[in-house]
């Protein structure tokens, strides 16, 4: 139901409720009159009752008059208000109707319109795929164009330059021969460094990367030296010449080259020191290209090392040709746990574990057991050349267990070679020799 026809509803019937209620007051009885002033006879009391009573009756009929008149007014202006709001309330059904027709009018009217911004979207974005495929081609007929321009611009400067260059060459043909001449000097440095870069990283290369054995010993094959040394003493010793022939390897720091040579591999016995010779004499045999016997003027022993280690220095002037030939000394002796040894006749090889001997500084320790050998591993033996995998020079096995590192070639006491008559300096040197050798360990001796 609607709130203002029931606030009506409630307001009428309140108005009737008051309407229609009595509300009589509750007066006291007049005072009685005294006595000197009551009336005589009955008739007058019953007159003055009836003439209150009518008054009382009147005011009463007034008082009512006066109430139902203001409910019936403020009723009929409330009916006259309820009147105007259902005629508002039909005007606004009519609006609401009217305004629900114009809105499908215009959501159809919308719909209509959206199908055709629809359509005139696909036909602008038809319109725009087209300009756009219109568009990338004429860029790639721009970028054609611009090319083959630079291409002509680029043949023209080309021609152009050419021209010049042959105006140029034919004015200072001269000076164009002497320019080709120290170009031509200038690639030849070139190539010589280039060799000189690939032979140190292929020197690299084999220092980071272990060698497979059987390459080592192929090489090992072809860079062998061969020394020759002859020996006499006076011949009231009664003792015949001695001659010696072996097998030896190039080494190289970097500032010297010479051949290692054991003392066991010498004419020389440590027994000899004090003798005398009569002649001293010995011969360097290269590897190839220089393989031709060349004398050598002094043996020397090691300064740094093994005293029983000696070296013969190589000629200055061969040392680039038989570059290829020699053996670097090991930078990092201990960067592979396994070691190659080489027969110093070349009859056989083998890799071999090595470890640290803590109470032998400049020595290794080489695994030697003898379950290795029934298992027909390689046994290391005295006078082994020791190898590392990346084709390095290690050292020399002074027995069938320790190997010597040779960690200097700086040369120490000499032994002059005199085919003529040996001075007293190589008996001097075999006592030094002598002497530090029997201050070695005795597991060194």
């Amino acid at each position: 139901m609607n709130k203002t026809l029931l606030l009506i509803l409630c307001d009428f019937l309140l108005l009737n409720l008051l309407a229609l209620t009595r509300w009589d007051k509750n007066e006291l009885p007049p005072p009685p009159l005294p006595l000197a002033s009551q009336p005589t006879s009955a008739r007058e009391d019953v007159v003055a009752a009836l003439r209150l009573t009518l008054e009382e009756e009147r005011a009463n009929r007034e008082k009512l008059a006066r109430d139902l008149t203001s409910p019936q007014a403020e009723s009929t202006s409330r009916a006259t208000i309820l009147d105007q709001a259902r005629a508002r309330t039909t005007e606004l059904s009519e609006r609401l109707q009217k305004t629900e027709q114009e809105s499908l009018r215009l959501t159809h009217q919308a719909g209509l319109e959206a199908e055709r911004t629809r359509a005139a979207l696909e036909s602008a974005r038809s319109e725009a795929a087209t300009l756009r495929q219109t568009e990338e081609k004429l860029k790639t007929e721009t970028a054609t164009l611009r090319a083959q321009v630079a291409s002509a611009n680029l043949v023209a400067r080309s021609a152009e330059e050419r021209s010049r260059f042959t105006e140029a060459t034919l004015r200072t043909a001269e000076d164009e021969k002497k320019k080709l001449l120290e170009q031509n000097q200038s690639l030849s440095k070139g190539v010589t460094q280039l060799a000189e870069k690939n032979g140190e990283i292929t020197k690299e290369i084999r220092e980071y990367r272990p060698v497979a054995p059987n390459a080592l010993y192929a090489d090992f094959l072809t860079r062998r030296a061969t020394v020759l040394l002859l020996a006499e003493r006076p011949s009231a010793q009664n003792s015949s010449p001695r001659r010696r022939e072996s097998k030896s390897i190039l080494l190289t720091d970097g500032s010297r080259t010479v051949a290692l040579i054991p003392l066991l591999q010498t004419p020389f016995t440590l027994g000899d020191a004090q003798g005398t010779w009569s002649s001293l004499s010995g011969t360097l045999t290269l590897p190839p290209p220089s393989n031709f016997p060349q004398p050598i003027p002094s043996l020397y022993a090691l300064k740094q090392g093994d005293p029983r280690l000696l070296l013969a220095p190589v000629d200055p002037a061969e040392t680039n040709r038989i570059a290829s030939s020699t053996y670097r000394l090991a930078t990092d002796p201990f960067r592979f746990s396994k070691s190659l040894l080489l027969n110093p006749n070349g009859e056989s090889y083998g890799e071999c574990t090595f470890r640290l001997a803590p109470n032998l500084p400049g020595y290794l320790e080489m695994d030697s057991r003898f379950l290795n050998r029934l298992q027909g591993e390689y046994a290391p033996s005295s006078g082994d050349w020791v190898l590392t995998l990346g084709g390095e020079f290690l050292g020399i096995m002074v027995n069938d267990r320790i190997c010597a590192l040779v960690t200097s070639l700086e040369p120490g006491l000499p032994l002059p070679l005199n085919p003529k008559g040996a001075d007293r300096a190589v008996g001097e040197t075999l006592s030094s020799l002598k002497r530090a050798t029997a201050s070695l360990d005795s597991i060194l001796r």
